[in-house]
C-alpha cells in the first residue's frame, strides 16, 4: 500500500530593464558551513565522514543530483523518495527507503571523490560500509527516524522571489501567449512529411534482446520492494534499456546534428564522437502503483544560431527520451524534453491514456497521441525523427526504420553517472554539471526575457532532478505524480 504526501510591444520595450534586473539579481550565495554528521555506529566512522565532507567542500566539489540530508551525508533524496509519507512508514519500509537513499548517496560520493585533484586516503567502500551499519538503527529507532525525517527536503526548481519582484501574475498572460506560439509551431511540424535525402540514422549498437528474456522482468514477484518501487538487478535494467532504445533519424548529417560524448576541451564543453545515449531507470506513480521509466539522454554539440540575436541557440543541446512501462512491462507513454527542461512533449498511446478533462487549466502542455502498432514487438525500438539544428521531435513511428542513403551510425548505452565524472586531458575528472546543476557555458539569451518565471537560467542545459518544464505554473520532469496529475486511462 502506497503512503504518499500528499503585450508584445510592452514586452519588448521592457527588455533592457529586465536584462539589467536579471544581471543585478544573479549574484551567488556563499558556501554554507559543513553540517555536523550525526553519530554513526563508531567514532571512527563519524570522523571519517566528517573529514571527507569537509575536504570535498573546501575544494568546492559538489554534485547537485539528489538532495543531501543534513547530518546524514551518506543519504541523498530525490522527488520520489520525498513523496512518501515518511512518518507513517513501518520499520521494514523505512529500511527499503533508506537503501534507495543510500544508493543515491553512494553514487554521489564516488563521483565526487573521483574529481579530487590530489591523491586522497578516503576509501569509498569503507565509508559506505560505515553508512550501511547505521541503517538498522535509523530504521528501528523512532527518535533517530524522526530526526532524519525532519531534515528531508527536496525544494522545487523555481525561485519564487523572482516571480514576486518580476510581477509574474501580471506578465503571465504575455508569457502564455509567447509559449503557446512556440508550441503551435512545434505541433505544426510534428508528423509532417520529412525529407530524408540528407538524413542519418543512429541506432543502438547492440541488437535488441529476445522478448522472451525481457517480458518476465517486471512480472517477477521480487521486482518490487516493500515500498512498491521497481527494483531489479543491473543486468535486467540493461536488458530493458537495450530492448526499448530508440532509433534516431536526424534530418541532416551536420556536426551539430550528431549525438555524441561531452568532453572538456579548450575551456569549454564540446560534443564529439562516439555516439552515446546516457541512461537512467526512474519511476512514476500511477493508479496506486510505481511504474518504471527508462530515460535516454542524447547530447549535441550546439543548437546553432540562425542570427546573432537568436535567443534559443548556444553551446550544447540534447534530447531526453523517456518511456513509461506498465506493471507488465508494456509501453504506456513516451515523452521527451530537452536537457534545458524546455519543449516537453507527451506521446501517450491513444488506446491507453488520455488527458483528464480540466486537468491542465491554463498550463501549457504539448500532447501528441500516438496510434499503437499492430504488434507490441514493433514498439520495442521506436523511430524518433528530429529536426535539424533545433532538435525538435518531429515524428515518432513504429516498425522498421526507413532506408536512408547514409550509413547507420551505432550508439552506445552508457550510465548517466558517467556525466558526473568525465576524464579530461590532464588525467583528472570533472563533472559536466556545476554545483547548481547547470552546465557551464550553455546559457541562452532567453534568460533575460524569462527570468521572472522563476526558472534558473532558462534555456541552459541542466542535470537530472533540475528540469523545471513549465513557465506557466510549476512542473518538473521528475515529478512522481505527473501521470496521475494530467492523465487518465482510456476506458474500453
Amino acid at each position: 500500500m502506497l503512503k504518499l504526501r500528499r503585450p508584445h510591444q510592452a514586452f519588448n520595450c521592457n527588455l533592457l530593464t529586465l536584462m539589467v534586473m536579471a544581471w543585478l539579481l544573479g549574484g551567488c550565495a556563499g558556501q554554507p558551513a559543513t553540517p555536523p554528521v550525526m553519530p554513526l555506529t563508531s567514532e571512527a566512522c563519524t570522523i571519517a565522514w566528517q573529514d571527507v565532507e569537509r575536504q570535498l567542500q573546501q575544494v568546492g566539489i559538489e554534485d547537485a543530483q539528489g538532495n543531501p540530508v543534513p547530518g546524514y551525508p551518506y543519504l541523498r533524496v530525490d522527488r520520489t523518495l520525498a513523496d512518501f509519507d515518511l512518518p507513517a512508514l513501518t520499520p521494514p519500509e523505512r529500511h527499503d527507503w533508506l537503501h534507495h537513499a543510500l544508493y543515491n548517496g553512494e553514487r554521489a560520493l564516488r563521483v565526487r571523490l573521483a574529481r579530487l585533484k590530489k591523491r586522497h586516503m578516503f576509501d569509498p567502500g569503507w565509508l559506505m560500509h560505515c553508512a550501511r551499519q547505521q541503517l538498522a538503527a535509523l530504521a528501528t529507532d523512532s527518535r533517530q527516524w524522526a530526526d532524519l525525517v525532519s531534515n528531508v527536503q527536496v525544494p522545487d526548481a523555481y525561485l519564487d522571489w523572482r516571480r514576486t519582484i518580476g510581477a509574474y501574475p501580471l506578465m503571465r498572460p504575455i508569457l502564455a501567449h509567447q509559449v503557446r506560439g512556440l508550441q503551435a509551431s512545434q505541433v505544426k511540424q510534428f508528423g509532417a512529411q520529412a525529407d530524408n535525402s540528407g538524413a542519418r540514422q543512429f541506432a543502438p549498437e547492440l541488437p535488441a534482446p529476445d522478448p522472451a528474456q525481457v517480458a518476465p522482468i517486471l512480472r517477477h514477484e521480487q521486482s518490487r520492494d516493500r515500498l512498491g518501487l521497481p527494483v531489479f538487478p543491473q543486468e535486467d535494467a540493461e536488458k530493458l534499456l537495450a530492448y526499448h532504445a530508440p532509433h534516431l533519424i536526424m534530418a541532416s548529417d551536420k556536426s551539430y546534428d550528431r549525438p555524441g560524448t561531452p568532453r572538456w576541451q579548450d575551456s569549454q564543453w564540446v560534443v564529439e564522437p562516439p555516439a552515446r545515449a546516457y541512461t537512467l531507470v526512474t519511476q512514476v506513480r500511477w493508479q496506486n502503483q510505481w511504474l518504471p521509466q527508462l530515460v535516454y539522454v542524447f547530447w549535441f554539440d550546439e543548437r546553432p544560431k540562425p542570427h546573432p540575436l537568436d535567443i534559443y541557440g548556444g553551446r550544447l543541446d540534447g534530447l531526453m527520451w523517456r518511456i513509461t512501462l506498465d506493471e507488465n512491462g508494456e509501453v504506456l507513454m513516451y515523452d521527451s524534453v530537452h536537457p534545458c527542461g524546455c519543449y516537453h512533449q507527451w506521446y501517450p498511446l491513444s488506446d491507453r491514456l488520455r488527458l483528464k478533462p480540466g486537468a491542465v487549466g491554463d498550463e501549457i502542455m504539448t500532447v501528441l497521441p500516438l496510434e499503437p502498432p499492430a504488434s507490441h514487438r514493433d514498439m520495442s525500438r521506436p523511430v524518433v525523427q528530429l529536426a535539424s539544428g533545433t532538435h525538435y521531435v518531429t515524428n515518432v513511428k513504429f516498425g522498421t526504420p526507413p532506408d536512408l542513403t547514409k550509413e547507420t551510425t551505432p550508439y552506445q548505452l552508457i550510465h548517466y553517472d558517467r556525466l558526473r565524472a568525465i576524464p579530461d586531458n590532464t588525467g583528472r575528472y570533472r563533472s559536466l554539471f556545476l554545483p547548481n546543476g547547470l552546465v557551464a557555458g550553455t546559457q541562452r539569451l532567453e534568460r533575460f526575457l524569462l527570468w521572472n518565471t522563476g526558472v534558473v537560467s532558462p534555456g541552459a542545459m541542466r542535470q537530472w532532478g533540475h528540469h523545471a518544464t513549465a513557465f506557466i505554473g510549476k512542473r518538473h520532469f521528475d515529478d512522481p505524480d505527473l501521470l496521475e496529475r494530467y492523465f487518465e486511462p482510456v476506458r474500453e
